[in-house]
């Protein structure tokens, strides 16, 4: 069985346009991925970001939540 590595930009945008032109929701695409081969998920949160055209990922680490 192939095993692949998605570690790379490159690699991961063509896998994650792929998905998401197949139908696979944005939500699951890093469980598809993952049952292939390797994924960095830091890298991959980038570039999904980048795809939904969300640019930088949110940075919930100072944000206050209202008991």
């Amino acid at each position: 069985m192939l095993r692949y590595r998605f570690d790379q930009r490159t690699i991961l945008l063509e896998a994650i346009a792929e998905l998401l032109n197949r139908g696979v929701g944005p939500d699951e695409i890093d469980i598809y991925l993952s049952r292939i081969g390797p994924v960095d998920l830091d890298l991959f949160q980038q570039c999904l970001s980048d795809i939904l055209g969300f640019g930088e990922a949110p940075d919930y680490s100072e944000s206050r939540v209202a008991a």
